[in-house]
């Protein structure tokens, strides 16, 4: 192999590594609140969960890409656990429409003449467009990367000529090898795709036989966990840590059984494909990829519940809030389930916070500390989010009203941290009674549904708000009038109009907090 050979081979997989990225980052981008709104539809049972699963990964090219998504389903609260671990089964499969992909149309039709103006277009649109037409660059440019990636493959590859079983011998054990070689394959690359799409190419040129191929098939598949690994080992919160295992443990289970069957599995897939033209045998490794982890997804289908509940077990009950789980993880499944997640962890903090303003309208002085680490730890994540492929006329309004749920929570917290919200209300106004039976109505309506929050609720906490405003001028007016003729004590007048002055704010923050998350809401 020359220098020229290895640089074009580096090149194809750099580019076709690329154009992966752009086509996931571009769907992801193109598919907006939609994909959201899907899996919540669509994954009802451990059926559905695979077939999601499987379609999804079809859609964007990617398992890695799957299992960022769902991990971030779950850390947003959007899935169950055993739900997740259907859709992560199912996104295996889902990998096996590359191969097919590339075997079809890599090697039999000359797609590389139309990928450059593909390139080109795509290029285009994500430089100058804005939103949806931004992410259908991103994948026009995706395709056309792929396929150029797949040409330079070809051409750095038909100059290599290899003896593999010099390498790694011959038998049982060089199967095993050549496993080995494919999990670093897929490590290397962090794209299992990109790693079938460089075995077919050898296979292609003559540098792989048609069972070593199928064996290096094996270890790409066991090679995915590595993305998982990656993640548990990154101090993720409990869904991160438990779907990274559960996928983890099905990688290598599965890959262990396509090691053991891999002569049966391999004359499967010849018979399969025995009616095409398959001279080289790249059909047949496309087929082999399909019905090895279609086996995979038979074996664990009837065990799925009992599978999340071994993980369960295995790594421990633990503890979550909606705040704990907002991680680089979740970023990754895209805007819109991550601005779902926010609202769910802002509506955790509001709801311990509008508590505690409750309670003290209501005359009960139970100590609160103000989460102000949970509050900065929200907007890191919120600042963390990339907007590029987003459909900013979209998700815009909710952001907007997530930014001023924010700012209204910050501002409430410092209210509850004032000395003036231990103060005992000397005067008891109705406005006051009002606004902590108002409070206490909301509070309610969120532990039958976290969506409830508009309504004759917010309006009777915002006509409570408003009237607690005029009362406090009116009576400071006659406090300062009672002073004045020496009726009233200036200390005691001083702590009762702070007091009034505190419950002011914090219904009128209160309001504005379940106002800006009633609107933010996904309704």
């Amino acid at each position: 192999m020359d220098t020229t050979s290895v640089m074009t081979i580096l090149g194809g997989l750099g580019l076709f590594l690329l154009g992966i990225h752009h086509l996931t980052e571009g769907l992801k981008g193109l598919a907006g609140d939609s994909l959201r709104r899907a899996l919540q539809t669509l994954v009802r049972g451990r059926f559905s969960a695979v077939l999601f699963g499987a379609v999804f990964t079809a859609l964007v090219q990617s398992s890695s890409a799957t299992v960022l998504t769902v991990i971030g389903f779950v850390s947003a609260g959007l899935v169950s656990f055993s739900q997740a671990i259907g859709v992560l089964i199912g996104a295996t499969f889902g990998t096996t429409t590359t191969p097919w992909i590339v075997a079809f149309f890599g090697f039999r039709v000359q797609i590389s003449a139309f990928a450059m103006p593909l390139v080109g277009v795509g290029a285009f649109l994500w430089l100058v467009a804005k939103g949806k037409w931004r992410a259908a660059g991103a994948i026009l440019a995706g395709f056309g990367l792929i396929f150029v990636g797949l040409d330079y493959l070809q051409t750095g590859m038909g100059n290599v000529s290899w003896n593999v079983d010099s390498f790694v011998g011959e038998g049982w054990g060089a199967k095993w090898l050549l496993a080995g070689l494919g999990v670093v394959m897929t490590v290397v690359m962090q794209s299992s795709s990109a790693a079938a799409a460089a075995t077919l190419v050898a296979l292609h040129a003559g540098s792989l036989n048609f069972q070593q191929a199928c064996a290096m098939v094996v270890g790409q598949s066991i090679g995915t966990a590595a993305t998982s690994a990656a993640l548990g080992t990154m101090g993720g919160g409990l869904a991160v840590r438990r779907s990274a295992l559960a996928h983890i443990i099905f990688s290598l289970v599965v890959g262990v059984l396509g090691m053991l069957l891999l002569s049966p599995l391999a004359n499967a897939a010849t018979w399969v494909v025995s009616r095409f033209d398959d001279y080289d045998g790249v059909l047949a490794v496309a087929a082999f990829s399909s019905l090895f982890k279609l086996m995979g997804v038979v074996v664990f289908f009837p065990w799925l519940d009992a599978y999340a509940r071994f993980i369960v077990n295995l790594s421990g009950k633990g503890t979550e809030s909606a705040v704990s789980r907002l991680e680089p993880a979740l970023a990754e499944a895209g805007g819109p389930v991550a601005l779902e997640a926010v609202w769910r962890a802002l509506s955790e903090v509001a709801r311990d916070a509008v508590d505690a303003v409750r309670r003290r309208l209501a005359g009960d002085r139970t100590a609160y500390q103000p989460p102000e680490d949970s509050v900065r730890q929200i907007e890191h994540f919120l600042e963390s989010l990339s907007l590029e492929t987003l459909d900013l006329a979209e998700v815009e309004p909710r952001l907007v009203r997530l930014c001023h749920a924010i700012d209204h929570l910050k501002q409430l917290l410092e209210d509850l941290g004032e000395s003036a919200a231990t103060a005992a209300f000397t005067t008891r106004t109705e406005a006051i009674g009002a606004g902590a039976q108002a409070l206490a109505a909301w509070l309610d309506a969120q532990k039958e549904t976290a969506r409830i929050t508009g309504g004759p609720i917010l309006d009777a906490i915002g006509a409570a708000a408003t009237h607690l405003t005029e009362e406090r001028k009116a009576l400071r007016a006659q406090i300062l009038e009672s002073v004045a003729r020496q009726q009233t004590p200036a200390s005691t007048a001083n702590e009762t109009l702070l007091a009034l002055q505190w419950a002011d704010k914090a219904l009128n923050h209160s309001w504005r907090i379940i106002d800006s998350l009633d609107a933010a809401a996904d309704k």
